[in-house]
């Protein structure tokens, strides 16, 4: 058994994370959620409770948790931008599971929709990684966390995601990578190792385990091993994370 600071973890099936497996997915989460409860406490179990983008949302996205940079003037854009944003096109529960890239007007086409309502009138200094915080705040199950550190993970994964989806849409051909499809696919193919490793944090006595198990999103969860095997394969300890290929 692993250990977590006197937190003993067993071991659940292995997950598979943009071709980079993790051998022991209990053990990486309760560790990430040891070393980042703060970000998990006062970012991560605020998504998805609220109807609108507030002020309260979006400093939650800041240091020292999510490091987003969103400077006073963004917020005030986001707030009022998402005030008339078409939320209602997807569900407060959608999962980005169903949304299927290859499938014409469906849940992908609606997320890109909302996603699009924020990107093409972002004001300078608003992107990717910003849109896609403060998005995850509002649809958890939906909208992948997109800072720099993960597209870079899918990369690959991404871009061979598109070059699959575009053979079935020609509408997509000029699209380079599509990231969101490349994790649906991995949320997909793990869905019973995240469903045994969501059972599993419920049982163990470790910091926030219990409530991350009751509240976490699947797509949250492999947000959190990408993070723990980047941090790896660059061979250090990392801080809190600092048009989108989407």
């Amino acid at each position: 058994m692993d250990e977590q600071d006197g937190c003993e973890v067993g071991q659940t099936a292995p997950i598979t994370v943009a071709g980079q497996t993790i051998g022991n997915p209990l053990a990486a989460v309760a560790g990430y959620l040891k070393n980042h409860h703060g970000t998990v406490t006062h970012y991560d179990l605020i998504a998805g409770t609220s109807g609108e983008v507030t002020a309260e949302l979006i400093k939650a996205t800041r240091m020292p948790w999510m490091a987003s940079r969103i400077s006073g003037r963004q917020e005030a854009w986001f707030i009022e931008r998402a005030s008339s944003a078409p939320w209602d096109l997807v569900a407060p529960h959608a999962l980005l599971q169903d949304a299927d890239a290859a499938q014409p007007g469906g849940l992908y086409d609606a997320a890109s929709t909302l996603w699009d309502y924020f990107w093409t009138e972002r004001p300078k200094g608003v992107a990717t990684a910003k849109i896609s915080k403060v998005l995850y705040l509002m649809r958890p199950a939906l909208f992948p966390i997109l800072d720099g550190r993960l597209r870079s993970f899918y990369g690959p994964a991404a871009k061979a995601a598109a070059r699959d989806v575009a053979s079935r849409r020609p509408e997509f051909a000029a699209s380079k990578r599509m990231t969101w499809e490349a994790v649906r696919r991995d949320l997909i193919s793990n869905q019973a190792a995240l469903g045994e490793l969501r059972a599993a944090l419920g049982d163990i006595d470790c910091v926030l385990a219990s409530e991350a198990s009751a509240k976490l999103s699947d797509l949250r969860f492999l947000d959190m091993l990408a993070w723990v095997a980047k941090s790896k394969d660059a061979g250090r300890a990392t801080s809190p994370r600092g048009r989108a290929a989407r």
